[in-house]
């Protein structure tokens, strides 16, 4: 699938973002803007903000101040539509306990309301799980569970994705089939935003970086 369909560019922008907790300043005056066919690598210590910028970015915290913008309107302004092109993975797999992987699967599917780009089982067999497929998630491993929660990166028609460490818990394989996933999502059209404390190469696309300091 290309995006976006229409041949327009698309176009993700912060302004001026910041954030503070008890009084402590975790962000301040955070902005970029990056567009269709572009990677945003977020650096930074541990403690330095990277996972609270993703989630602030993706809709799920409020900053203090600043603001969001996705093809010039706030994503207050273009909740639905945002939400619809996003995918965000965070720390968390959200597998759920008592689901069988597959079952998993396709709950993540139906949430995003959207036709899948894949089927599910072509998926888990891609991530290396076709013969898991009735295993109960309390019964998968925490790579396990990653590589389920990555399966929505290849179903899911979402434009942007927002990703925190997206190699936690992943094999040398699985990683670079991970990145030759980002490629191609990204020379296809897409946007990526990511964190990661791994050396990443995304040969033929653009990459935009920004460090945080602690």
């Amino acid at each position: 699938m290309i995006f976006p369909a229409s041949g327009d560019v698309s176009v993700l922008s912060t302004e001026n973002l910041s954030y503070e907790i008890n009084d402590k300043l975790i962000l301040q005056g955070i902005s970029f803007s990056i567009q269709s066919g572009q990677v945003l690598f977020i650096e930074g210590e541990n403690g330095s903000g990277k996972t609270t910028l993703l989630r602030i970015i993706s809709g799920l915290m409020q900053a203090d101040e600043g603001h969001i913008n996705w093809n010039g309107k706030t994503i207050e302004d273009e909740r639905i539509e945002y939400n619809q092109q996003l995918t965000y993975l965070g720390h968390s797999t959200g597998v759920k306990a008592e689901l069988s992987a597959l079952e998993n699967i396709n709950f993540f599917s139906a949430l995003s309301g959207l036709a899948q780009k894949e089927n599910p089982q072509a998926a888990m067999k891609r991530v290396g799980l076709d013969s898991y497929q009735n295993t109960l998630g309390r019964h998968l491993s925490y790579g396990q569970q990653r590589r389920i929660a990555l399966t929505r990166l290849m179903m899911e028609p979402s434009q942007l994705w927002i990703l925190d460490e997206p190699f936690a818990g992943l094999d040398k394989k699985m990683i670079h089939d991970l990145q030759s996933l980002f490629v191609k999502h990204v020379n296809e059209g897409g946007l990526l935003v990511l964190t990661s404390h791994q050396h990443i190469e995304l040969d033929r696309v653009e990459t935009l970086r920004i460090k945080l300091e602690q």
